[in-house]
């Protein structure tokens, strides 16, 4: 199973030895909010994340990038962090996706990540844009993120942790939490059902994105 490549060098080797072979656990964990951008006649503008990482990650970030060695991260060794990053999780869609019914909505690479370093956490902000128009008002429109893979576990705390910004007023947002116990529980029960010789799903591709956080947004006039 395939893991980001920004988690590489010492910071990926600490990871792994400490958290196990598991991979259908998460071992990098990171606070997160999403701004959906919209405008005044109802149509999707961007997508921005700001990811808040763990502080275990984000030590093991400062070994494998605090070149000058005075204990943290300097404005450009952030700024590296964030461009390793930028590179490394393209393949990835950068863990952020968006939808139409069951039909996916190509994004566009963000052309950066900025990045910034407090109180001993790194964190990450990218804005990126549909790559073709997209009605909210014709449709529901649902945003997530998540790691298909399951090793990099993003928490969005509460429906407040998805802004709508510059969208009509008749924007409203669905915000849906999965309960953890309650969906493995469901997901195991039908791994449980399989007939003999059917393939067992990936755990991580499926796993993640029946935990993932997500919302739901639609600018139909009520």
């Amino acid at each position: 199973m395939r893991r980001p490549t920004f988690l590489g060098g010492a910071a990926a080797v600490a990871l792994l030895a400490c958290c196990g072979a598991a991979e259908a656990h998460p071992h990098v964990f990171a606070d997160s909010r999403m701004e959906i951008v919209g405008t005044a006649d109802g149509m999707l503008s961007s997508v921005r994340n700001i990811w808040r990482f763990d502080e275990l990650f984000s030590s093991s970030v400062v070994v494998d990038f605090d070149k000058n060695g005075n204990g943290t991260l300097d404005d450009d060794e952030v700024q590296a962090v964030a461009e390793t990053v930028r590179q490394s999780i393209a393949e990835w869609e950068f863990y952020t996706f968006v939808s139409v019914g069951n039909r996916d909505v190509k994004l566009q690479p963000p052309a950066a990540i900025r990045g910034l370093f407090e109180h001993g956490q790194l964190l990450l902000f990218f804005e990126m844009k549909p790559a073709e128009p997209v009605d909210l008002k014709a449709a529901p429109v649902t945003f997530s993120v998540y790691d298909e893979s399951y090793f990099v576990a993003f928490d969005f705390a509460d429906k407040n942790a998805f802004q709508l910004l510059d969208m009509p007023k008749t924007c409203t947002k669905t915000y849906t939490r999965p309960d953890p116990d309650e969906d493995a529980s469901e997901w195991m029960s039908s791994v449980s059902m399989l007939k003999p010789g059917q393939a067992i799903p990936e755990d991580g591709v499926n796993f993640s994105q029946l935990l993932a956080t997500r919302v739901d947004v639609s600018c139909k006039a009520g």
